[in-house]
């Protein structure tokens, strides 16, 4: 528009714009606004404490931690799967068959063929690759790349420069802390960039330019007819080029992976401790044989492609046969190649009612499930990642990306190191705790779940505080540093720690309320409704308290009264609610009522009626325009 001077109508187009982003922020403010409320409360904001679980000091106060979030970084090199899916070992499940070295080797060692399998699918892990696992390679097709190899060279149309800028700025930032020196100034300095768990994940925006890419070259090809055959032989010169230089390459690469010496120690606990070497020299020989096997493939599928738009220039081929023999070569090697990481032998796929009930329950599932008490329980196996037990129990385990950040903290630096000494504190005769660790029974784990070699079984916690508690002593610290360490030395029976929060009300280590209370031993505090929004105890204690209540603090959301009145609610022991209550017998009531939920409503309706007033004139304005149009022509 500046260069054929018709900027007249540009402010019309920006306000345009400027009114549909304000209306589709409005019709969506509700999520919007309570998510980013949320966001500093979760792992995506940024931690309050200056220390790691080492003891060592944090570098830099980011959302996450640096390592973090390059965990999965894409290998530059391995970037190349991008058109040759296996060259880096396929995804980190991938197969192997009885052809392979491995599978032979085995077999020459003298196992049977069935001994041969297993150790084949369950330890020659052939993804060799930089990051930790990955489920399938990024592949997006031999042929996609040659025709996006193609627009680049024929089509005229320069917008395939922000699709071709696009897919490189994308490539780059999945390689995170192999291209650090981009990685880390986007960490650093662009809002949001480190609240995302994996760099690789950036690659989305490649799988979209360069397919809209390769669908412009196709276009542009059976379109334009200038300079046609010059911009084939120089695709196919290209991307063949790529293959051959990758073959000369290949002698350059050791086919060795980070998970190797895990394979060789994991390979000593089998009875002929002997092998493990000699193993990963056949699973190296079957990685090259991948890397030489998926080159071949992606160049066949370029030459093909090649000799099919070679046909249709020389009039051997009319133009829908070559279309069509395109896009079958295109959707066949991607289905193919997806097949391998999704098919259908009932490993992937599922039966609706596998789907409803995805965990059936163990014996100790069914154990605990008879005690219809209010408590949590704590699964070791996979920590609180594990979300098996959260289908039975109401739980401390189960996944989130965005789970609360102290209570991640709480876990790492206090509730895992304990972990290790748990045999010890438990009672072989009475199933029992023999030893109160003071940080699960804050969060009410009345069982732990453990897996022994008859199965899993219930150990009881007999020392879990319980729903709610008065304590003794309130403790003030300063930080949050001194919050967390102070928690890991407490019984948090009869001491609560709690430290300034940052906040218009007056701080709480400034408390008018007195810090030591008596305990009177016919002191009751109650749970009398549960629900994840709603809830209500009953107290009852001849002398005024300070109770704790074994429910996470959020103070953007949880409203508190007693008998009816507000009253407030500190943070206490670094993730969970305390309440200053008077003597005598009272209802405490929590409630959930978000402001944020509230307003961000009111909005999204606003903007909805907007949105629809704006479609409606929009429709009148139009349909007269064209009657206006009909009469001047009549």
């Amino acid at each position: 528009m500046f260069k054929e001077k018709e900027l007249k109508s540009l402010p019309k187009i920006i306000g345009t714009f400027a009114v549909a982003v304000v209306i589709a922020v409005g019709v969506n403010a509700t999520s919007l606004m309570a998510t980013k409320e949320y966001a500093d409360f979760s792992t995506r904001g940024k931690s309050e404490l200056t220390f790691n679980t080492d003891g060592s000091k944090k570098e830099a106060n980011i959302a996450m931690d640096r390592d973090y979030i390059n965990e999965y970084s894409y290998g530059i090199v391995e970037s190349m799967n991008l058109f040759s899916p296996r060259i880096f070992g396929g995804g980190s499940g991938q197969k192997l068959g009885d052809e392979s070295h491995v599978y032979n080797f085995m077999l020459n060692y003298g196992a049977s063929p069935e001994e041969a399998r297993q150790l084949t699918d369950n330890y020659a892990m052939t993804y060799w690759g930089d990051q930790p696992q990955v489920a399938a390679p990024a592949y997006i097709g031999a042929v996609v790349f040659f025709l996006f190899v193609l627009a680049l060279y024929h089509d005229k149309r320069k917008i395939k420069y922000a699709f071709l800028a696009g897919a490189i700025f994308s490539l780059m930032l999945s390689w995170g802390k192999n291209l650090s020196v981009v990685t880390d100034l986007f960490i650093d300095y662009v809002p949001m960039y480190d609240k995302f768990r994996a760099v690789s994940s950036i690659q989305v925006l490649l799988e979209l330019c360069v397919p809209v890419l390769a669908i412009m070259g196709l276009q542009s090809f059976f379109t334009d007819e200038e300079n046609r055959w010059k911009s084939l032989w120089k695709t196919g010169a290209t991307t063949l080029g790529i293959i051959v230089l990758l073959f000369v390459c290949k002698s350059m690469f050791n086919f060795s992976g980070e998970i190797d010496a895990q394979l060789v120690d994991a390979l000593k606990q089998h009875p002929d401790k002997g092998f493990g070497p000699q193993f990963i020299d056949a699973l190296k020989e079957d990685r090259r044989d991948l890397y030489s096997a998926d080159l071949l493939r992606s160049g066949f599928l370029i030459a093909i492609s090649f000799g099919v738009l070679y046909l249709y220039i020389k009039n051997k081929l009319a133009a829908n046969t070559a279309v069509i023999l395109v896009g079958l070569f295109m959707v066949g090697d991607l289905f193919f190649i997806d097949k391998n990481y999704l098919s259908n032998d009932g490993e992937q796929f599922r039966s609706a009612q596998e789907v409803d009930m995805p965990y059936q329950p163990t014996q100790a599932d069914s154990l605990i499930l008879q005690d219809t008490t209010n408590f949590r329980v704590y699964e070791l196996a996979g920590g609180i990642y594990s979300p098996r037990s959260s289908y039975f129990h109401k739980s401390i385990g189960g996944y989130s990306a965005v789970m609360p950040r102290r209570f991640k903290e709480v876990y790492e630096y206090l509730i895992t190191p304990n972990m290790s000494n748990l045999g010890e504190m438990i009672d072989p005769q009475t199933l029992s705790m023999s030893k109160s660790i003071p940080v699960l029974n804050a969060f009410n784990i009345k069982y732990l779940i453990v897996g022994t070699e008859k199965g899993d079984i219930p150990i009881v916690n007999p020392f879990h505080n319980g729903n709610a508690w008065f304590v003794k002593e309130v403790k003030n610290v300063n930080s949050a540093d001194e919050e967390i360490k102070a928690l890991g030395k407490i019984e948090t029976k009869d001491v609560a720690v709690i430290s300034p929060e940052k906040t218009d009300l007056p701080t709480v280590a400034n408390r008018s309320n007195k810090n030591n209370f008596v305990k009177d031993s016919l002191a009751t505090i109650k749970m009398d409704l549960y629900k994840p929004n709603h809830l209500i105890y009953t107290s009852n204690n001849a002398n005024d308290g300070f109770a704790v209540f074994s429910e996470i603090y959020y103070k953007d959301g949880w409203k508190a009264t007693i008998d009816g009145q507000p009253s407030r609610i500190y943070k206490v022991d670094y993730t969970l609610r305390g309440m200053d209550i008077p003597k005598g017998k009272h209802t405490i009531e929590f409630k959930f009522e978000p402001q944020v939920v509230k307003t961000g409503s009111t909005i999204a309706l606003i903007s909805f009626i907007i949105m629809v007033l704006v479609i409606v004139v929009g429709i009148y304005l139009e349909e007269r325009s064209k009657k206006q149009e009909a009469r001047k022509q009549t």
